[in-house]
């Protein structure tokens, strides 16, 4: 082996890697080809900004001797100091770039020689750092894998000194996951590292409030101003509100900021909106909300009558008829009560089996659209009406005679009266009592007696009335017979 050849078996590199502080320019043979003069070179991949040092050494009987310089510096990037030489990469050197520098060893005691270490530097990429994190909605889940590349070894990458990452985040394996607690903007500071060079990477993302909806809701307007909910959402993310399903009615309209639909209205309608409010800020979110509209006019009720009279059993249905403005449809209820109904407006009573005077019965009217009106009817329920009293009457011709008051039950404001198809006999009803009055004596002469309740019922009595003559004598004293006293 020639003594130049263990010379540079003998050398040991050394390589170190700092931060180069300043460039210093190229010069025109950069990089030409110059192992046809120096045969092959060893190449170094070193990035921009990096330094390369490396200290020569020699057998020791001629390390005294020896001195060092470079008999090749392209772009005058290479110093020497004592035996060590040093290489620094400019900061804007472009990557792809060869520098040539080719060592000179030389000593003229006690022997003259010269040999060279032939060293190319070509120019590979240094580490570089990037990375974005989207904005994200509260609740959303961060797995963020920042982009670190470097030629020169591989990438690590730690939490930035002096900073925390946000709250909910964690760093593992050269990633960040986790879902952030906090609202608002929030940073995240790396710090990537390879083989002694280091980056910061700064990463900027805002956490926005999640969109809420709302339960769907029906309002109802029976003329008058009614609301639906407010829906509450954080103002970060301004959201608006449109109608996207279904039409407005007339008389009522959206609020675009709070989702508040409003109005009122006497038409008879139904309506079911669909509202989608969306985010103005932040990640892309909507939510919904449906609202049903239900109107018609105020639900009053007008009845035909206030009372409903009738008897114990009576077969003849007596009604009171409702009348009440165009709504939805209606349902009709009634006291629960034997004998009574109510059907399309109308109460009707049949039949009743409670008896009294004084009962009151109460119909519910009620609408789909959730109106609710009432009205009390008395209900006067009369006993059966029977009567009892004298069935037979003797009078003086010409002379007005009476019977006893007869005794009435049941019915109710009862009234009496008297016929009778006798000739010559008049006949009345006074304080209970039948009067008769005939012209001439005759026999078993017949009297209806009728008893008339309010409600309708009748009971009748036959009585019999006799009419004899007044008395007086019909003959004369002159017809009698004297006789004498013997």
């Amino acid at each position: 082996m020639s003594f130049a050849n263990r010379i540079m078996a003998a050398a040991a590199l050394a390589v170190v890697f700092i931060m180069a502080l300043s460039a210093v320019p190229a010069s025109d043979a950069i990089g030409e080809d110059l192992s046809g003069t120096y045969g092959s070179p060893t190449n170094i991949d070193i990035a921009p900004g990096y330094q390369w040092r490396y200290t020569a050494e020699f057998p020791s009987d001629l390390t005294e001797h020896v001195t060092v310089s470079l008999k090749v510096n392209d772009g005058n990037i290479g110093s020497v100091s004592g035996k060590s030489v040093t290489v620094t990469i400019p900061k804007t050197a472009t990557v792809g770039t060869v520098y040539n520098v080719v060592i000179q060893a030389s000593m003229t005691q006690p022997v003259s020689q010269t040999s060279y270490q032939y060293v190319t530097f070509t120019v590979v990429a240094g580490l570089s750092v990037s990375g974005t994190i989207n904005d994200i909605i509260k609740g959303s889940a961060i797995n963020f894998t920042p982009t670190g590349s470097s030629s020169m070894g591989s990438v690590v990458w730690s939490v930035t000194s002096g900073h925390t990452l946000p709250a909910g985040l964690t760093l593992s394996g050269g990633k960040v996951t986790g879902t952030p607690t906090n609202l608002g903007l929030q940073t995240v500071y790396l710090t990537a590292t390879a083989n002694g060079q280091s980056a910061t990477l700064e990463v900027s993302f805002t956490v926005y409030s999640k969109i809420v909806g709302g339960s769907a809701q029906t309002i109802s307007s029976y003329g008058t101003t009614v609301s639906s909910d407010a829906i509450e959402n954080a103002s970060d993310i301004a959201v608006t509100w449109k109608v996207t399903s279904g039409t407005m009615p007339s008389g009522f309209s959206l609020n675009k900021n709070t989702g508040v639909v409003s109005g009122s209205s006497t038409e008879v309608k139904s309506t079911t909106l669909t509202l989608t409010g969306t985010a103005g800020e932040g990640p892309s979110q909507t939510a919904t909300k449906k609202v049903t509209i239900k109107s018609e006019p105020a639900l009053t009720l007008t009845a035909s009558a206030s009372k409903i009279l009738t008897y114990k059993g009576n077969a003849t249905e007596k009604t009171v008829s409702f009348t009440a403005p165009t709504t939805s449809s209606k349902t009709w209820t009634v006291t629960s009560l034997s004998g009574v109904t109510v059907e399309d407006g109308v109460l009707k009573v049949k039949s009743p089996t409670k008896t009294g005077m004084s009962q009151s019965v109460t119909v519910t009217c009620k609408t789909a659209y959730g109106q609710t009106a009432t009205k009390k009817i008395t209900l006067a329920v009369e006993d059966t009406l029977s009567a009892t009293g004298d069935s037979k009457l003797s009078v003086t011709a010409g002379t007005e005679g009476s019977t006893s008051a007869f005794t009435v039950s049941g019915g109710s404001d009862n009234s009496l009266s008297a016929s009778t198809t006798a000739s010559g006999l008049t006949v009345r009803m006074a304080d209970g009592k039948l009067y008769a009055k005939g012209n001439a004596a005759a026999k078993d002469l017949p009297v209806v007696v009728t008893i008339t309740s309010a409600a309708g019922q009748t009971v009748t009595k036959n009585v019999t009335v006799d009419v004899y003559s007044k008395l007086v004598f019909t003959s004369l004293p002159t017809g009698g017979a004297i006789i004498y006293a013997v």
